[in-house]
């Protein structure tokens, strides 16, 4: 079974910032479907995750990062049966504390330029979202973080000749924790590596492609195939007679 990669055809993060009251605050960059982004990055010391500080007048400061890439799958051209998702961890050592995940990102084909207009790319709908993949509970730093993806994604994959890839943190963005205090910063170091082996890349196991045999005038499988142009009947242990009109 052959195994290839296929690296991104685009990637970004999408923040978005508020202030107010621990649960207020969550839920407005938490958001939804309709949610717009504060801000983008593609830089190589850039992260993903959340944060909540203290603020003045026991209200907090709010953030939470999603990051995005999509994945072009039309070179495969069999059926995928297992997927890798590697991404490449940044060097700030302070940002490697937060659990995460990967879900489905919806509705925008190959992305194009990462805008803050794609922060609500993972909401199926107003409030579901979909997993690609298990709650992970490490990230390394100037290292590739590497995730299984589910059936669901292979079945998409298959399906679609692409995928797109919401890299996002668990417990609070996924899973949308209870939120009723200032947990500090859960945000994970992220590098947007743009070439070279170690750019966000998809691992794939998929079925061999048809292949015929090369034989003529040689032991063959039964079947029917073309040789320059011309159909022709070969079987068991029978020689190709004629090919163009030449024996």
């Amino acid at each position: 079974m052959p195994t290839s990669t296929i690296y991104f055809t685009s990637q970004g993060r999408v923040a978005k910032s508020t202030g107010g009251t621990p649960f207020n605050s969550w839920a407005a960059v938490r958001g939804n479907n309709t949610t717009i982004g504060s801000s983008v990055g593609t830089g190589t010391s850039d992260q993903f995750g959340c944060r909540m500080t203290a603020a003045r007048g026991g209200s907090v400061l709010t953030e939470n990062n999603r990051a995005y890439f999509y994945f072009n799958l039309s070179s495969i051209g069999t059926t995928i049966t297992a997927m890798e998702f590697k991404v490449r961890g940044g060097n700030n050592s302070a940002n490697l504390n937060g659990d995460w995940t990967v879900a489905r990102a919806n509705g925008d084909d190959d992305f194009g330029t990462i805008a803050t207009s794609d922060y609500p790319l993972v909401w199926n709908s107003s409030a579901t979202l979909t997993s690609y993949g298990a709650q992970q509970n490490s990230w390394s730093g100037n290292a590739d973080n590497t995730i299984d993806l589910n059936a669901t994604a292979i079945t998409n994959a298959n399906n679609n000749n692409e995928l797109c890839i919401c890299l996002m943190n668990y417990t609070y963005d996924y899973n949308n924790g209870s939120v009723e205090e200032s947990f500090g910063n859960i945000y994970n170091s992220l590098n947007f590596v743009t070439s070279g082996t170690t750019r966000a890349r998809l691992i794939i196991d998929h079925a061999a492609p048809t292949q015929y045999p090369n034989k003529v005038n040689g032991i063959i499988p039964a079947l029917l195939q073309k040789i320059n142009g011309e159909q022709v009947v070969v079987g068991g242990s029978q020689n190709v007679e004629k090919v163009n009109g030449r024996s």
